[in-house]
C-alpha cells in the first residue's frame, strides 16, 4: 500500500494544532428564568377567570434545583477562577429586580460555593459576639448548638447588583428608555406577516387555551401581550407536569396528551416567530446588546493586559484585579438578542431559549507561551449555549467583528431621541457624514479603549 507521507504530515500538523491546550481566563455568562407558577393577583368572583394583566411569576423548587445544578456545574468546569482566592473584583453578578431573577442567581451562587462552616472564634471573640440586646432563653440552645463558630454556615458575600426593564441594553452602562424601541416592536408587531400568524394560532388553539386556564371568552387573549402571557403560563405548565394535577382549574375539560403536546410545539414555533418577526430583529438585537458585548471585549482586554503584565513572582497580586467572571441573571428575550447579534456577526445557529437556558461566552488563553510574550492572537474565543459549544474563533477577529457590528452610545443616544419607528431613519451609513460620523467615533472608542487599559496595568502591582 502507497502512503502518502505529505498527506499523512497535514493531518498530524492539522491534530496537533487542533490539540493545544488552553486555559479558560474569563467567562461571561446569562441565563434565562426557569420554570415557575403563575400566581392569579385578581379573580373575578363572577366567573373565577384568570387575570391576565395582574399575575405573578413565583419561583418554584424544580427551578432552584435547576440553577443549583448549574452552579455544581460551573464550579467543575471553571475550576481555576471559581475557587476561594475569587473575590467581589473577581465576579460580577447582574440580575433583574424581580424576584424569581434573584432567586435564580443566588440558587446559581449556592452551587458555585457551596455552604461551609463558620470561623472559629476564640473566647474573647465569643464574649464579644453578641448583639446590643438580650438573647431570649428560647434562644440559648442553638447557642449551645452554634458552639465556637461564628455562624453555623456560611456563603461567600457577592454583592448583587440590578438593573430594570427600563435600561437599554438590559445589562450595562446606558440606563435610559427608549421609547423608540418600543414603536417599532409595536409596528412589528401590528405588520401583515404578523398578524397573520397571530390569527392562524388563535383560530387553532385560542378555544383550547380558553378552556386550559378557565377563561370566559378567547377574546380575552387577542391582544399580543395578553397572548405571550398565556403561552408562557402554558409552557410552563407543560414542564412542571405535576400542576397538571393539583391545579383545579387547569385542563378542566381533559385535553388528551397528544393535543397538549401539539399545542406545546405550536406555542413554542409561535414565540420563535414572535422573538424573529416582532421583539428580537436583526436592529434590535443590535441595538440591545452592543454595549453588552462590548462591556464583554473590553473585560477580555483588561484580562489579557493583565496576563501581560503578570507578576509571577507576587501572584497574588494578580487575583485580586483580574476580572475573570460575569454573570447575568435575566429573561429569554436577552438570550435571544444575544443569539441573534452573534448569528449576524458569526452565521451561530439560533437556538430557542426554552426555561434555565444558558450561555457562555469564554476567553481562552493559549498554553506554553511566557506572560511577557503573549499577544492578543494567542487567545480565542468559544461560545456555548446550553452546553453545545457552537462558536471557536480567535480573539483578535470577534473583537474586530464585534466592533464592526455594535452601536456605539452615541449612536443610540441619537436613535434614542426621534420617535419615528423607522429603524433607520437618520442614521446614514452610506451617506458622506455618515461615514465621517462613525469613522470619528471609531477613533474615540478605539483611543477610550486604549486609555483605559492603560490607566487599569500602570501601578498596579
Amino acid at each position: 500500500m502507497k502512503v502518502n507521507f505529505f498527506l499523512l504530515f497535514l493531518i498530524l500538523v492539522h491534530l496537533q494544532n487542533y490539540q493545544i491546550k488552553s486555559e479558560i481566563v474569563f467567562v461571561f455568562e446569562q441565563f434565562r428564568n426557569g420554570l415557575y407558577k403563575f400566581i392569579p393577583l385578581g379573580h373575578t368572583q363572577e366567573s373565577q377567570t384568570i387575570n391576565l394583566n395582574k399575575v405573578d411569576k413565583q419561583f418554584t423548587s424544580v427551578s432552584m434545583r435547576s440553577f443549583y445544578l448549574l452552579g455544581l456545574y460551573i464550579k467543575e468546569r471553571y475550576k481555576n477562577i471559581i475557587n476561594q482566592k475569587i473575590t467581589a473584583k473577581n465576579l460580577y453578578i447582574y440580575s433583574k429586580e424581580l424576584d424569581i431573577h434573584v432567586l435564580m442567581a443566588q440558587s446559581q451562587l449556592l452551587g458555585m460555593f457551596p455552604l461551609e462552616e463558620g470561623i472559629i472564634l476564640n473566647k474573647i471573640e465569643i464574649d464579644l459576639a453578641f448583639p446590643q440586646t438580650s438573647i431570649p432563653l428560647e434562644a440559648q440552645k442553638e447557642i449551645d448548638i452554634l458552639g465556637n463558630l461564628s455562624v453555623p454556615k456560611s456563603i461567600k458575600p457577592f454583592a448583587l447588583r440590578y438593573f430594570s426593564d427600563d435600561d437599554l441594553p438590559n445589562l450595562l452602562s446606558i440606563n435610559h428608555e427608549c421609547p423608540r424601541l418600543t414603536k417599532i416592536k409595536e409596528k412589528n408587531i401590528e405588520s401583515e406577516e404578523f398578524q397573520n400568524i397571530m390569527k392562524n394560532f388563535l383560530e387553532k388553539h385560542g378555544n383550547e387555551l380558553s378552556s386550559l386556564f378557565n377563561l370566559y371568552n378567547k377574546t380575552l387573549i387577542n391582544d399580543y401581550d395578553s397572548l405571550c402571557n398565556v403561552i408562557d403560563h402554558y409552557l410552563s405548565y407543560y414542564k412542571n407536569r405535576y400542576f397538571l394535577e393539583e391545579e383545579e382549574n387547569f385542563n378542566r375539560n381533559r385535553l388528551s396528551k397528544e393535543k397538549l403536546d401539539e399545542l406545546y410545539k405550536d406555542c413554542i414555533q409561535f414565540k420563535n416567530h414572535s422573538y424573529l418577526l416582532a421583539e428580537a430583529t436583526k436592529d434590535i438585537s443590535i441595538i440591545s446588546m452592543s454595549e453588552t458585548l462590548s462591556n464583554i471585549v473590553l473585560y477580555m482586554e483588561e484580562r489579557i493586559a493583565y496576563d501581560q503584565k503578570y507578576d509571577e513572582s507576587s501572584p497574588e497580586l494578580n487575583e485580586d484585579k483580574t476580572p475573570k467572571f460575569m454573570m447575568y441573571s435575566n429573561n429569554g428575550l436577552s438570550v435571544y438578542y444575544l443569539q441573534v447579534f452573534l448569528r449576524e456577526a458569526f452565521g451561530v445557529e439560533l437556538k430557542y431559549p426554552f426555561f434555565s437556558s444558558n450561555q457562555f461566552i469564554e476567553l481562552h488563553r493559549k498554553d506554553g507561551i511566557e506572560y511577557k510574550n503573549l499577544k492578543e492572537e494567542d487567545y480565542h474565543v468559544e461560545y456555548y449555549f446550553n452546553g453545545e459549544l457552537l462558536l471557536k474563533i480567535n480573539f483578535v477577529d470577534f473583537k474586530n467583528k464585534i466592533n464592526e457590528l455594535e452601536w456605539s452610545s452615541n449612536k443610540i443616544n441619537n436613535f434614542c431621541k426621534h420617535k419615528d419607528a423607522n429603524i433607520l431613519d437618520h442614521i446614514y451609513y452610506f451617506s458622506l457624514s455618515g461615514t465621517i460620523f462613525i469613522i470619528l467615533v471609531s477613533i474615540i472608542r478605539t483611543k477610550r479603549a486604549a486609555d483605559r487599559l492603560k490607566s487599569l496595568t500602570e501601578d498596579k502591582y
